[in-house]
């Protein structure tokens, strides 16, 4: 059973060589779950996962797409997916999942659950998703491409503002954001030997931290040397957080344009007579 990820479907589960007696005596003894009538799981299955089986339906859209390790923007409402052809509908559920023919197994494809995402989601999230994706070598430039490309003309503009070097999805809301305001901006820019998230102009760093806990110690001291070498090469580092970006963008955006208006995002004649601009 932990060599089929611990739930799968009982015709699975006997295929693979486990007899159906000794799959009745495990539901028995309770050392296997019967979350609906055809499959089996562990004890310790995530409660989505049973959720979803329990309505006939599969872990989808965001929320599979967290199970696979990919950055979303939220994840406090369990979506779900089933065949758009299923005999019972579930409520709330995405129609346009592969069959269980196709795919037998409770949580979605990424592909799949990256389209069920792109049509769910409001514009931001779905750049966040797909940048997460790509940068995470999970589906190429041309899948994507191909994907938007099976949908409505409307989203296939989502591709001219994707960018697979986003390491975050706080990176690209950044980005994003900025660029609708019609500033250029460089993603993961090398420093003096480091990299960094973003920088508008010249010389205004962004580092989007994205993190909702705090680093460890030393991540934490490393991330403040950096700061300080690129202060004193001349570069303006602004450090926001995950809430900043997503609950108080407001205020980010009055600062960072503040800077822009005042031109602090460009060398200066003082910047030339320091040496510091080659």
């Amino acid at each position: 059973m932990q060599s089929l990820g611990g739930v799968t479907r009982v015709g699975t589960a006997l295929a693979a060589g486990i007899p159906r007696h000794s799959l009745r005596r495990a539901i028995a003894s309770g050392e296997l779950l019967r979350p609906r009538k055809g499959w089996v799981c562990l004890p310790g299955t995530a409660p989505r996962v049973l959720e979803a089986l329990g309505r006939g339906c599969r872990v989808g859209c965001v929320s599979a797409l967290a199970h696979h390790g990919v950055w979303i923007l939220d994840d406090t409402i369990p979506h779900l997916a089933m065949p758009r052809h299923a005999g019972r509908p579930g409520e709330g559920a995405h129609r346009c999942s592969p069959s269980w023919a196709q795919h037998p197994e409770p949580i979605e494809r990424i592909p799949d659950a990256l389209l069920q995402a792109v049509l769910c989601c409001d514009r931001e999230a779905a750049l966040c998703a797909i940048d997460s994706v790509l940068n995470r070598g999970r589906m190429t430039l041309r899948d994507v491409q191909t994907l938007l490309g099976s949908l409505p003309p409307r989203f296939a503009s989502l591709i001219d503002e994707l960018d697979p070097a986003s390491e975050s999805g706080i990176e690209t809301l950044v980005r994003v954001r900025l660029r609708r305001r019609g500033l250029a901006i460089q993603s993961q820019v090398l420093i003096a030997g480091f990299r960094v998230d973003l920088v508008v102009g010249d010389r205004l760093v962004i580092e989007a931290d994205g993190r909702r806990w705090h680093d460890d110690a030393d991540t934490f001291e490393a991330d403040r040397r950096r700061d300080l070498d690129l202060a004193r090469l001349g570069y303006i580092v602004v450090r926001l957080s995950y809430d900043q970006v997503v609950r108080q963008w407001a205020l980010v955006e009055l600062t960072l344009l503040a800077l822009v208006r005042r031109g602090e995002h460009h060398w200066r004649a003082v910047h030339r007579a320091e040496g510091l601009v080659h």
